[in-house]
């Protein structure tokens, strides 16, 4: 009975692993706030199913300036009593933080994401499960 359980978990947790970095990318419109004016672009991007992921396509396969950095950082580096530790990091790794709104399906998604100067962006979450220190 334990072996089958034990079989059961190991196919249950990489399933959902795997399904849960699946991406689906898409040409799509990104919106900001800057300076009180709505700013719109048009982009390729890659978002998971619940829309709590986001990247740039160029980074859909770490080939961008957003994830060749090889340094780690400790929680304690990035930990701040004003703002994110994913907008530190961001600054960190010359990054611009912002806030944003995605569409899929012309439905709007906000998250919060680090653009680079090569035009590559990943969400601030994702940054810091690449770059913290475990």
């Amino acid at each position: 009975m334990l072996a089958i359980l034990s079989k059961f978990f190991v196919t249950f947790f990489f399933t959902n692993m795997a399904h849960a970095l699946e991406l689906s990318c898409i040409s799509g419109k990104i919106t900001q706030v800057e300076f009180g004016k709505v700013k719109e672009e048009v982009v390729e991007y890659c978002y998971n199913e619940n829309k709590t992921k986001l990247l740039s396509k160029s980074c859909y396969q770490p080939k961008c300036k957003a994830l060749n950095v090889i340094k780690k950082y400790k929680f304690t580096e990035l930990f701040s009593q004003v703002g994110k530790p994913g907008f530190k990091l961001c600054r960190e790794l010359k990054g611009t933080p912002q806030i944003i709104e995605f569409y899929v399906d012309k439905k709007p998604y906000k998250l919060d994401r680090c653009l680079f100067s090569d035009g590559s962006f990943v969400d601030t979450d994702h940054l810091l499960s690449q770059y913290l220190e475990r």
